[in-house]
């Protein structure tokens, strides 16, 4: 053996130890993680939502700021999409937004907190404005024709939903997956206390909103954020991004209307709904040119919500991140600072 060199099996025997150390943290870390995360949302609804809503408030804005102060990756992605949305901001806009995004993401953890406990009936007199209802949705379902209610994460669309029970409408609706299962099967139930029916988004709930929409039923569908499913890169905000695009083919296949439905936040308490006239096309042979030309128009709308009131759109994560290029720089630590 050369001087010098140290023979193998020595040298990779700690590297071995330490492979083996690094695996069992991995392990234990995605088992913890995923069980803790359970509990800290089971105290947080079990618990916490017992508490009136005003105080449930005051926490959910602690919550909030302590999101954007202790969470840099979420808090780039927000700086990264209302950057977007508002590219002649300044940064002070900027941040005073992004901050009213966290807020608001703490405002609808509360509003889900208080949900089993809510008198809908009551929610539906004193804190819900909505319109575009009895105009753009209930016509359509009097004629037998599915709706699908194409909406986005802005404001608190799911508590503008509930709304939809004391109207006489019943709705379907879809929700991205979380880990641990049980977490998923624990906010779906809460989720679905007042009637309106939700399920995580896979093959089994895909089959039940064609179902549904063949039958003359409503779903209510996101349409601003890739999760799973059909997707096509389109231009949002001037740069072209990955679009879900199942909501809208669901509807073509169908025959069902796609009624653009967005809810915005006013103050603390109160939800403005609003169901906008349904997107027209004319079809042609070509499905997929046909799903892009209502994409566009469904893009067309989201983005004057979102010029509107930015602080509004309540998404994490980075839109503007398309599969085959090159990702958008992060923002740069002064920018996104807290």
């Amino acid at each position: 053996m050369p001087f010098g060199q140290t023979c193998p099996y020595v040298e990779s025997a700690p590297r071995r130890l330490a492979t083996n150390r690094c695996s069992l943290a991995t392990v234990h870390s995605a088992y913890t993680l995923p069980v803790l995360r359970y509990f800290i949302f089971w105290f947080g609804f079990r618990v916490l939502g017992r508490l009136p809503l005003p105080l449930l408030y005051g926490i959910a804005e602690i919550v909030g700021w302590a999101g954007y102060t202790l969470t840099p990756a979420a808090r780039r992605n927000v700086w990264d999409n209302l950057r977007h949305v508002m590219p002649d901001a300044p940064k002070s806009r900027l941040r005073q937004t992004a901050k009213a995004v966290f807020r608001s993401v703490g405002y609808y953890y509360a509003d889900l907190a208080q949900l089993p406990r809510m008198d809908v009936n009551q929610f539906l007199r004193e804190r819900l404005i909505y319109t575009g209802i009895e105009e753009h949705i209930r016509p359509n379902i009097e004629k037998g024709r599915g709706v699908v209610m194409l909406s986005a994460h802005i404001g608190s669309a799911e508590m503008a939903g509930q709304g939809l029970i004391p109207l006489n409408i019943p709705c379907f609706a879809v929700t991205e997956p979380v880990k641990p299962a049980r977490l998923s099967r624990m906010l779906n139930s809460i989720r679905s206390t007042h009637g309106v029916e939700f399920m995580p988004v896979g093959v089994r709930s895909a089959k039940r909103i064609m179902r549904i929409l063949r039958d003359g039923g409503t779903v209510a569908l996101m349409g601003d954020r890739d999760i799973s499913g059909p997707k096509m890169l389109l231009p949002f905000f001037g740069e072209e991004t990955w679009m879900p695009t199942g909501p809208v083919e669901v509807a073509l296949r169908t025959g069902a209307a796609i009624v653009p439905s967005f809810a915005a936040r006013r103050g603390r308490y109160v939800i403005d709904a609003d169901a906008e006239p349904p997107i027209e096309i004319e079809r042609t042979d070509d499905l997929q040119a046909d799903v892009r030309t209502a994409m566009l128009e469904y893009i067309s709308r989201l983005e004057a919500r979102l010029r509107a009131e930015p602080e509004q759109w309540l998404v994490l994560e980075r839109i503007w991140d398309a599969e085959g290029r090159e990702p958008q720089p992060a923002a740069e630590p002064e920018e996104a600072a807290v």
